[in-house]
């Protein structure tokens, strides 16, 4: 089997088009495009749809994709597996993990695993969207979560992440300060677009637990423009402590309601099901764990 020619077609899926599949894969249309064709005429079956928009996979496609994607990382492990030295990693990781989160506190893992290892190349997709990790090819997802519904996805926690509720001290000294979580009813709270129960808080606290439904004039998928509109006294913000920490320390805002607990989230790291998991992957897992336990 040509596995140079399963990973084109597998890239071309994941992008949907021939042209950013070349790309990433370093080469011009026309071989991607002849390395398929030669795939499909080896295997007797049309594997790809190809309109003036993109491309998407066959019935045949899609199942070929499933078993190529296990093919290619079994291969890429049993070259790892005659290494012996953890600094001989070799080969590419394909990761996914939110950008907020990775701008304030995975860029610092990450580029340390990467100059360890320079024989691995990485690609990071960051975004706070949630993604399809197994039909985006993806080796590894990150994921800052309270609860993770993909069940064909193991799942390792990596880092507790405690949420607060966050003031200035202006909006505090214009609109008074909430003193039990019913209070937030009466003021205009930030809501985050990417959670779909954003407009109920869920609270934990010396009453037990409480839900409260907000309401607010603001909505946005960016945990940061939460904080500045909280900065800027617009609003009051529930967020991930990671956001705080310069804001709490220049005085910018405060935390409410201490007594009251948000749900706890925790960083997963997520991946396929597979009866291995390739080295590098595991390598970087367990760097990962390393490192936020020592924070």
């Amino acid at each position: 089997m040509d596995l140079v020619g399963m990973r084109t077609f597998c890239r071309t899926v994941e992008e949907g088009n021939l042209t950013a599949a070349a790309k990433a894969l370093h080469i011009t249309k026309s071989v991607a495009s002849r390395r398929i064709q030669s795939l499909e005429d080896d295997l007797g079956v049309r594997l790809l749809s190809r309109t003036t928009r993109g491309v998407t996979p066959t019935d045949a496609g899609t199942q070929f994709y499933e078993r190529a994607l296990a093919i290619l990382a079994d291969v890429e492990d049993a070259k790892q597996s005659v290494k012996t030295a953890s600094d001989n990693l070799v080969g590419h990781i394909r990761i996914t993990a939110p950008r907020s989160f990775s701008d304030i506190d995975l860029h610092a893992p990450f580029t340390a695993f990467m100059a360890a290892h320079p024989g691995l190349t990485f690609e990071l997709h960051l975004s706070d969207e949630r993604v399809d990790v197994i039909g985006g090819g993806y080796d590894l997802a990150l994921r800052v979560a309270q609860n993770l519904n993909d069940t064909s996805l193991i799942a390792k926690k990596l880092a507790s992440v405690q949420s607060h509720v966050i003031a200035s001290p202006a909006y505090l000294n214009d609109h008074g300060k909430p003193t039990s979580p019913d209070d937030l009813q009466n003021h205009n709270c930030v809501f985050y677009a990417n959670v779909a129960a954003s407009e109920q808080w869920r609270f934990v606290g010396p009453d037990g637990t409480k839900a409260v439904r907000i309401k607010g004039s603001s909505t946005t998928n960016s945990g940061l423009m939460q904080l500045e509109i909280a900065k800027a006294g617009l609003a009051i913000a529930t967020l991930p402590d990671f956001f705080l920490r310069d804001a709490l320390a220049a005085g910018d805002i405060v935390t409410i309601l201490d007594d009251w607990k948000r749900p706890e989230s925790a960083l997963y790291a997520l991946y396929a099901e597979r009866r291995l998991l390739p080295t590098k992957v595991r390598a970087l897992i367990d760097f990962l764990t390393d490192w936020f336990a020592a924070k």
